[in-house]
């Protein structure tokens, strides 16, 4: 199948049989049960499609985008639509885990005259939930400053347009709370820890571990994890489509933090997702944050020039269930490519577009050359690795991707395995590069994206994702970095824990976002001061590190500096 209004991950799992989909952990995030879900941009309401194919369920989003449930079959017709523009299948997403007040020059603002709290301003957080009992969370009458809940795991009431989950407003949390119990629960802790930085009142330590923002009133997303894998960009984008709407309909100030990311795409800031994002953070008083993530030390990326032929070897581990690799290159370049395995057999990929497998080393190799879309001017080779019908595992080794130049305009390639801490430990390309590592969505231009740097050796944390080599000053990603080596959190139940990474150097930025907004709009001092005004204003307060002048690829525009930020 070649289907041009889809994504070539898509593509290739409507190609293969569904017991190939069950063998790769890519592909299975296109499955929900029975029924396939896909993220849609549209050209009108969809809504018309349940009256037509009762299979189907939609579910609107802003924007004009959508998230449908519907059997794989019906998907070539329904993209055949014309008020369908595209489609992508969802991809599995993770956590950016690996005296910060202090460094982040926040403490200053906080103090007379200025006596910064983020009163007045709405704080959003799509992670994995959040623990209601903690007392970081609650007011000094015990009542739970978390104004809505969305728990998506849980199908019982989802909100309205939405197509799963239960939501529970501020009454019904207080309400159980003052029953002794609680209805969500955040098993692993991560949307905890990123909220008591951002906006924790410190009760539980009598103010010592205070957070940035500490009157601030909280939306929070819990994500649900496919199979009881990962969250998927599904559930992301429509966790930030339910925080956007409620900031709209009560006419408050909203800053999100985003501390998930993954790596599929070319990074330029054209998937539909990040597409989502540049669109939504015009619709209101909205600041978007987003970790960069924690790639920046794992040999995941590479790229090259194809000024003759390039080898690019990859090895994979032993014990490696499943795989896919992403090579992306300009479509006005023509090359031949070809794949070997560790025994020598090679297979020269068609250049045709659509979806071609092979077997090599007793490993099934199915890959999709895709064409540019209306969105991406780059082209893709998507590849999966399967093992074959009686093994569990894939051949391990030394493979290379050996891809000869014919026709070259550009000559640039850069090629994506699967974040780190999903692969083991071995399965790696053997000449990366730390460039060009920030996962998506937080190479979307529109997010302010947040890397992480020791506040105690002033230096950038060797994990944290980093920016191209090469972009131009004005793109420069990330935008700024912020502590996030042993950063001090709340934790379950009711204590604090010393946690490192991306996810947790984006709330300090998300909690600054919302002592500016304060100040600016609640305070009515900038009524403009939120999306591309609060990054600029934060780019020009961010302290440049020793030995990293800017702007760069590893800190960007320098670390969090709040206080300069409002001189």
């Amino acid at each position: 199948m070649n289907n041009p209004k889809a994504d070539a991950a898509l593509n290739l799992s409507l190609s293969l049989p569904e017991s190939l989909h069950e063998k790769s952990t890519s592909l299975s995030a296109v499955l929900t049960g029975s029924v396939w879900e896909i993220l849609v941009l549209a050209s009108q309401d969809l809504s018309f499609l349940t009256k037509q194919y009762p299979q189907i369920e939609v579910s609107m989003l802003l924007e004009n985008f959508a998230l449908l449930r519907l059997p794989p079959s019906l998907i070539p017709t329904v993209s055949a639509l014309p008020q369908i523009l595209y489609i992508e299948m969802p991809h599995y997403i993770s956590f950016e885990i690996l005296s910060g007040k202090r460094s982040s020059c926040i403490t200053q603002v906080t103090l007379p005259p200025l006596s910064l709290t983020g009163n007045g301003v709405l704080v959003g957080f799509v992670d994995s939930g959040i623990d209601l009992t903690h007392p970081d969370f609650q007011d000094s009458n015990g009542n739970s400053r978390v104004l809505f809940l969305w728990d998506q795991t849980r199908d019982e009431d989802p909100p309205d347009g939405y197509l799963f989950g239960t939501e529970y407003n501020n009454e019904q949390i207080n309400e159980t709370l003052r029953a002794g119990k609680t209805l969500s629960k955040d098993e692993s802790g991560h949307g905890t820890a990123a909220a008591g930085i951002a906006c924790g009142n410190g009760n539980a330590s009598k103010g010592r571990y205070r957070g940035i923002a500490p009157e601030t009133e909280l939306i929070v997303v819990k994500m649900r994890k496919n199979k009881g894998l990962y969250p998927r960009t599904t559930e992301l984008i429509s966790g930030i489509d339910y925080c956007i709407r409620k900031a709209l309909k009560f006419n408050r100030p909203l800053v999100l933090n985003i501390s998930f990311g993954n790596n599929y795409g070319s990074h330029t800031g054209n998937s539909l997702s990040e597409l989502y994002l540049n669109r939504v953070s015009l619709l209101g008083r909205i600041s978007i944050i987003a970790a960069s993530g924690n790639e920046g030390a794992s040999p995941i990326h590479t790229l090259g020039f194809l000024d003759q032929t390039v080898n690019v070897d990859f090895s994979i581990s032993e014990r490696q269930t499943s795989l896919n690799m992403q090579l992306w290159k300009d479509y006005a370049d023509a090359v031949r490519i070809r794949l070997r395995a560790p025994s020598g057999t090679e297979y020269t990929l068609s250049d045709k577009f659509g979806t071609n497998i092979e077997v090599l080393d007793q490993t099934q190799i199915a890959f999709y050359n895709s064409a540019p879309s209306p969105f991406q001017r780059l082209q893709e080779y998507y590849f999966e690795f399967f093992p074959i019908a009686d093994s569990f595992y894939l051949t391990s080794g030394v493979w290379s991707l050996i891809i000869e130049p014919i026709s070259i305009k550009n000559g640039t390639f850069e090629m994506w395995l699967p974040a780190a801490s999903s692969l083991n430990g071995a399965t790696r390309f053997l000449s990366p590069d730390p460039y060009n590592t920030l996962t998506v969505p937080s190479s979307a231009n529109s997010v302010i994206t947040v890397g992480a740097y020791d506040a105690k050796t002033n230096t950038p944390a060797d994990f944290s994702g980093r920016g191209a080599a090469s972009m131009p000053n004005l793109l420069t990603k990330p935008d700024l970095v912020a502590p996030g080596v042993s950063v001090i959190v709340p934790s379950f139940p009711g204590g604090y824990q010393t946690v490192s990474g991306t996810s947790f150097a984006a709330p300090f930025v998300t909690g600054s976002a919302a002592l500016l907004m304060e100040w600016g709009i609640v305070k009515r001092n900038n009524l403009f001061l939120y999306g591309e005004q609060l990054k600029a204003w934060l780019i020009a307060g961010a302290k440049e590190l020793p030995g990293y002048p800017v702007p760069n690829p590893r800190t960007g525009w320098g670390a969090l500096c709040l206080e300069a930020a409002l001189r």
